[in-house]
């Protein structure tokens, strides 16, 4: 596996990592509320790169996707 260091947090040629804001922005929430959810066993702790910095692929993505789904479904059950 080869590793590079660039803007985009790739540790391999295949595979895309992504920086903490850009979950963020996707999920349409802030840094602190990823942060929470991770602290409190929400969704999965993050990787990190070696600056320490959480990174994510787009596999993880995908599952904080879900599991804030299941979340909101779960919600509309109890109302």
């Amino acid at each position: 596996m080869k590793e590079v260091e660039s803007d985009m947090l790739t540790f391999d040629d295949e595979r895309r990592m992504y920086k903490i804001g850009e979950l963020a922005k996707e999920l349409d929430r802030s840094t602190l509320t990823i942060k929470k959810w991770e602290e409190s066993g929400l969704i999965p702790v993050a990787r990190r790169d070696s600056r320490g910095w959480r990174c994510y692929t787009e596999g993880d993505i995908s599952k904080i996707k879900e599991i804030l789904k299941i979340g909101r479904a779960s919600c509309r059950e109890r109302v």
